[in-house]
């Protein structure tokens, strides 16, 4: 059963440093959160050396690791100094276990609950 809540993503960027991707999220419970137009105005910033070893949240920030924009749509975040979209969370997980599967970044993912 799913909760109604996700987002997508699209790979922008990749060079020999980075991944980046574009985001956006809904929430089918919240008319405000539908996002019918799809908009897709977040930022998740990823330092390849990582998909050797992902970090504890705890250090993304301590070590410029991950970095995330959150998108104009996001509802719900971490409580810490972060602050990180739950979305994107869910989708730099997903992110992860693509790169686990293929050895290839997606060029697209989505995250439902």
């Amino acid at each position: 059963m799913s909760y109604g809540v996700g987002g997508w993503a699209y790979l922008t960027l990749e060079n020999e440093s980075i991944v980046q991707y574009k985001y956006g999220s809904f929430d089918w419970n919240v008319p405000e959160h539908y996002n019918d137009d799809k908009i897709c105005d977040g930022k998740i910033t990823i330092h390849k050396d990582l998909f050797s070893k992902f970090p504890e949240r705890s250090q993304w920030g301590l070590k410029r690791v991950i970095e995330v924009r959150n998108c104009s749509n996001c509802w719900s975040k971490t409580t810490d100094e972060f602050e990180i979209d739950f979305v994107a969370l869910g989708l730099i997980g997903k992110i992860f276990r693509e790169y686990d599967i293929s050895n290839l970044f997606p060029e697209k993912c989505t995250f439902c609950k």
